[in-house]
């Protein structure tokens, strides 16, 4: 290979290297944009968003007679970490 050969492969490989730079970083900045997207459509899916509301649902279970107390006794001490009192309907 002449000098001029090899000038021309390298000028081609490093605007190679520089286009999959480019590249990787707008798959990354695109990956983030739809994450971010994802997370705001997110926010609203969890029905139980908080301990009240998760027991307010076991409530209405055990009242409907989906839950026997001894499965509502132990969800609600899973939830509330074993802290509290039973308030049984």
């Amino acid at each position: 290979m002449n000098l001029n050969q090899i000038k021309k492969l390298q000028d081609f490989l490093n605007s190679s290297v520089i286009s999959w730079i480019g590249l990787a970083v707008a798959i990354f900045a695109l990956a983030a944009l739809v994450n971010v997207i994802r997370s705001w459509y997110r926010d609203d899916d969890d029905p139980a968003d908080s301990t009240d509301e998760i027991l307010d649902q076991m409530r209405e279970l055990k009242r409907q007679g989906d839950l026997t107390d001894e499965e509502y006794r132990s969800i609600e001490s899973r939830v509330t970490g074993g802290v509290g009192e039973s308030t049984d309907d």
